[in-house]
C-alpha cells in the first residue's frame, strides 16, 4: 500500500508523524508532502527519517518528474491529515497554488480528509458547506472527534486518534462497501461476576473483536455504539463506549439501545456461571469453595423483547462446532451465528465459521478479526438489504 500523507499547518500536525511510524510499521510505503504552513509544526527532516522516502514541499523544483503527477501515479490513497479549513476550501474550489493542492486536483484515487482545527471553525457555516460540496463529489471525510483542544476549549475539532485514521485507510485501500449510516450495537469485553468485594469470576477475553468491528463500521460509514466489559486492549477515545462490569450491567446498557440500532453484534464473552451467593464482606480462610449457578443469557433475553433488529451472535467452540452453533442459532433467534474457538481469545487472528439462519454454512479458514469484522458488516448489507425488499 502507497500512501501519500499531505500535512497542512495544524497544531495536530506533530500527530501525523506517529501516523507516519505506524503506516510503515504495518507494511506500507509513505511519501509526505509538507504545506508551507506545515513547516511551522514539524520539519522535513522528522518526515523523512521516518517515512525513509524523500519529502516534498516545492511545486517547482529542478528534479526530474512533475512532482504532483508522478505522486499520483504513485500513491494508491492520498491522505490530508491533519486538513485545515484553508486546504479544504481550496479543495472544494478547485484551487491549485502549491503541491498539495495541485496533488489534490491532479489524483484520481480515493482521497481522505482528516480535519484538525478549533470547534468555532469547524461549525463555521463556510468550512461546513465545503465539506459538504467534498463529499458529494466523491471525497471521503473523517469527521474531527469531540475533546480537549489546543485553545483549552472542549468541543469537536479534535484529530481523531492515529489508530482510527489508520483503519480509515485501510478501508478505503481494501474497497469496502460504505455502511450509509446504519447503525450498529456492538457487546464486547468479558463480564466479571462478584466473589466478595475482591475478587471475581471472569474469563480471558481481551475485547479486540469488539474493537475490529467498532472500527470496521466507523471507518465504512456507519453508526456504532458499544457495550464494553472489561477489556485488555485499548478503545480510541473518540468512540461511542458504554463501559459496564457485570452482566446485569451489560444487560442494561444494550437493552437501553436495542430500540436504536438497526444491528445488533454480540461479540461480549459473558461469564458462564456466576456464584450462587455474593459474599458482602472479603472472605479469609485456608480453603475457599464455591457454588456456582448458571448465569444469565443475554442474547436470549434481548430477542425476547420482540424488536426488530438483525442479531449476529457470537460462539466460542471447542468441540462439535456445527451442532452447538445451530443449536444456539436457533434457540437464541440470530440471524447468524459466528463460530470460533478458544485459540481466538485475546489473539488478533482466529480460524471462523458463519452459520446463516438459511442453513448455509460459510468456513473462512485463518483470518484476521479486522478481516472477519469486515466480512461480518458485509453479510449485514445484504440481509438487511434483503429485509426491507421483502418488507417493499
Amino acid at each position: 500500500m502507497n500512501v501519500a500523507l499531505g500535512i497542512t499547518g495544524s497544531i495536530a500536525a506533530y500527530k501525523s508523524l506517529a501516523l507516519i511510524r505506524l503506516l510503515r510499521k504495518n507494511g506500507a510505503e509513505v511519501k509526505v508532502v509538507l504545506t508551507k504552513s506545515a513547516l511551522h509544526f514539524v520539519t522535513a527532516m522528522s518526515c523523512q527519517t521516518l517515512s525513509a522516502n524523500e519529502v516534498y514541499i516545492d511545486q517547482f523544483v529542478l528534479t526530474k518528474g512533475i512532482k504532483h503527477l508522478t505522486l499520483s501515479s504513485w500513491a494508491d490513497v492520498l491522505v490530508v491529515a491533519p486538513a485545515t479549513a484553508n486546504i479544504i476550501g481550496k479543495a472544494a474550489c478547485g484551487i491549485g497554488d502549491d503541491l498539495l493542492s495541485t496533488t489534490l486536483l491532479s489524483f484520481q484515487k480515493p482521497i481522505l480528509f482528516v480535519p484538525a482545527m478549533d470547534s468555532g471553525m469547524w461549525v463555521n457555516k463556510i468550512v461546513q458547506e465545503n465539506v459538504s460540496r467534498l463529499c458529494k463529489a466523491g471525497f471521503h471525510i473523517l469527521e474531527p472527534s469531540c475533546g480537549a483542544l489546543a485553545s483549552g476549549k472542549i468541543g469537536k475539532g479534535r484529530f481523531p486518534s492515529i489508530a482510527t485514521i489508520h483503519k480509515k485507510i485501510l478501508a478505503l485501500c481494501q474497497g469496502y462497501k460504505s455502511l450509509n449510516n446504519m447503525r450498529f450495537l456492538v457487546s464486547g469485553g468479558r463480564t466479571e461476576e462478584d466473589i466478595d468485594p475482591v475478587r471475581v469470576i471472569t474469563n480471558r477475553s481481551s475485547g479486540r473483536m469488539a474493537r475490529e468491528l467498532l472500527y470496521a463500521i466507523t471507518c465504512r460509514g456507519g453508526i456504532a455504539k458499544g457495550v464494553i466489559g472489561e477489556v485488555t486492549v485499548d478503545f480510541p477515545e473518540d468512540m461511542d463506549i458504554i463501559y459496564t462490569r457485570t452482566s446485569d450491567e451489560m444487560l442494561k446498557g444494550l437493552k437501553a439501545h436495542m430500540n436504536w440500532c438497526d444491528c445488533l453484534i454480540m461479540a461480549a464473552a459473558v461469564g458462564d456461571y456466576r456464584p450462587k451467593t455474593k459474599k458482602t464482606k472479603k472472605i479469609h480462610g485456608s480453603e475457599l469453595s464455591l457454588r456456582l449457578e448458571k448465569n444469565q443469557d443475554l442474547l436470549k433475553k434481548l430477542t425476547s423483547m420482540k424488536l426488530s433488529p438483525l442479531v449476529v451472535g457470537f460462539s466460542l467452540e471447542d468441540s462439535l462446532h456445527l451442532a452447538r452453533g445451530k443449536t444456539k442459532l436457533i434457540s437464541k433467534k440470530c440471524d447468524m451465528i459466528i463460530l470460533n474457538s478458544s485459540s481466538a481469545v485475546a489473539s488478533e487472528t482466529t480460524h471462523a465459521k458463519m452459520l446463516k439462519n438459511n442453513g448455509e454454512v460459510v468456513s473462512f479458514g485463518k483470518i484476521t478479526k479486522w478481516q472477519l469484522a469486515n466480512t461480518i458488516l458485509d453479510e449485514c448489507i445484504k440481509a438487511l438489504s434483503k429485509r426491507r425488499k421483502k418488507r417493499k
